[in-house]
């Protein structure tokens, strides 16, 4: 790994930059909140736009009630990403190859996000919370072979560190590797990735390696690479934009793979199932004796994003049929702990796998409750998924939107 000596000044790009707009004066504050209060921040389309206009909004509740795009919000400027980190929500531009702007926002005293600090990174396709700081990787899909990282120190709002990762040289195997997510396990960054042919013009995301599961295992926060790691009994874990891992309180780590790898004529290449797989949290290796095959307790069904909810339990996306272009989506509880399987009851029939425009689901780790929004024909609500009962309830509806995340954030 080569390490990148550019100073954080340099990545500031000498300035501020203003990268949203409010549509409403927040300025006076209306029943005042205190420290510790909590508010619920949800990124929503408004159903006149494109998928790229989110409003971010803020309510005291998820579960009951309304709220409207209109009038109300606070603009973005592109298509973004959020994470929300020690109470400070960050939305990340996509900046189409150029610079990606990040704004940090807190909780105002009267229960309103406000913005406190821009900064420029490169554009981005890794985005994790990593030791109570940010992760983020620039991961080039052809053309450059140098994965560029940038490590964001959460209290001062800045780059503190950057390198560059040679990804052809890691997946040394006449393939590129395009990582899809950072996870901290023990106190080494775990870097699952998709291992891509990345021919420029050409066979971009194909792969002659269908069947294996990767994962770099780096020294953090030096990023020194110490091994690679793999499984040959499902595909790669998470997917574009997608983390695919995620730790449990015991120290263990858990990667979903869809095993869903399509050629360039749209054929199925991927022969193995859809699986939960672990990773060690003692070895920070893959455990050869833990296997959680999907598609047989589900009816063939694969999985293609999961949120985890504590205690073993998380809720998944799923979609029927691997082999053909279907997306229609369902909702499954699953407890990785002991294997258990169950369809979500509750929700309206139909929905359809958003893909892209589903940017985070917002989980109190209280070992059953994940809230996720659901766009249907009949509107856009956030549901209260209940994932030991295996049961969503609708709550909060948001009026003349598509929901595109929900987090939370506390007044300090």
């Amino acid at each position: 790994m080569k390490k990148i000596k550019w100073s954080v000044l340099a990545m500031l790009l000498a300035g501020v930059i203003t990268t949203s707009c409010d549509k409403s004066d927040d300025s006076t504050p209306v029943n005042p909140i205190q420290k510790g209060e909590e508010r619920y921040v949800i990124a929503a389309v408004p159903v006149e736009f494109s998928d790229t206009a989110d409003y971010l909004l803020t309510s005291e509740t998820l579960e009951s009630g309304s709220i409207t795009t209109s009038g109300n919000g606070i603009e973005q400027d592109g298509y973004r990403y959020y994470l929300t980190v020690k109470n400070k929500f960050y939305s990340m531009l996509y900046g189409q190859g150029g610079p990606g702007a990040v704004t940090t926002y807190s909780l105002s005293t009267n229960g309103k996000l406000q913005k406190t600090n821009d900064f420029v990174t490169e554009t981005v396709q890794v985005i994790s919370e990593v030791g109570g700081d940010i992760m983020l990787c620039k991961v080039p899909r052809s053309g450059q072979t140098e994965a560029r990282w940038f490590n964001i120190d959460t209290n001062k709002n800045e780059i503190v560190n950057s390198g560059a990762i040679d990804i052809v040289q890691l997946a040394n195997n006449g393939e590129r590797a395009h990582f899809t997510g950072f996870t901290l396990v023990g106190n080494k960054l775990v870097a699952p990735y998709m291992s891509i042919r990345g021919v420029a013009g050409g066979d971009v995301w194909g792969t002659s390696y269908p069947n294996t599961s990767w994962a770099a295992v780096y020294s953090y926060p030096s990023m020194t690479l110490e091994k690679v790691i793999t499984d040959s009994r499902t595909s790669y874990l998470g997917g574009y934009y997608l983390n695919g891992l995620a730790r449990v309180e015991n120290g263990d780590a858990y990667g979903f793979s869809s095993a869903n790898v399509k050629g360039d004529q749209d054929q199925l290449l991927t022969t193995n199932p859809s699986a939960i797989v672990k990773i060690s949290g003692k070895t920070v290796d893959f455990d050869s004796s833990y296997f959680f095959n999907l598609e047989q307790v589900s009816g063939g069904a694969y999985i293609v994003d999961f949120k985890y909810a504590g205690e073993g339990n998380f809720i998944a996306r799923m979609i029927d049929d691997k082999g053909s272009n279907n997306d229609e989506i369902k909702f499954a509880a699953i407890n990785v702990y002991n294997k258990t399987f169950k369809w979500v009851t509750g929700l309206p029939s139909n929905l359809k796998d958003s893909g892209f425009a589903t940017k985070g689901d917002y989980a109190p780790m209280d070992g059953k409750t994940v809230f996720v929004g659901i766009n249907a024909p009949e509107g856009s609500f956030v549901y209260k998924f209940d994932a030991v009962a295996a049961t969503a309830t609708k709550g909060l509806k948001v009026e003349g939107g598509r929901i595109t995340a929900i987090s939370k954030v506390s007044a300090e």
